[in-house]
């Protein structure tokens, strides 16, 4: 795949140096490179979240609602605020 990068002058001219030196042009170094910086790299640890972010009070618990009861109450807050501003609350 054909890509353009805009580096610094001095990492690439040490770039070019290197790849000459090994006798390899400067797309097979720069993807050297990148597989051993990518390869070097372990994926981020995914942790399940055990306990709620929050504390709650005893005997207090957070509703389940559905994307659809979430845009409802928000169009309802929506519509609550418009009548506030109009009857200059």
């Amino acid at each position: 795949m054909r890509t353009t990068f805009d580096l610094p002058d001095d990492l690439m001219k040490r770039a070019k140096i290197a790849a000459v030196r090994r006798g390899s042009t400067l797309r097979d170094l720069v993807a050297e490179a990148l597989r051993k910086l990518l390869a070097d790299q372990s994926p981020p640890q995914r942790r399940r979240m055990d306990h709620a972010p929050i504390k709650l009070p005893l005997g207090h618990t957070i509703p389940v609602r559905s994307n659809s009861e979430i845009a409802q109450l928000f169009e309802q807050e929506d519509m609550a605020h418009v009548n506030d501003v109009y009857r200059g609350r």
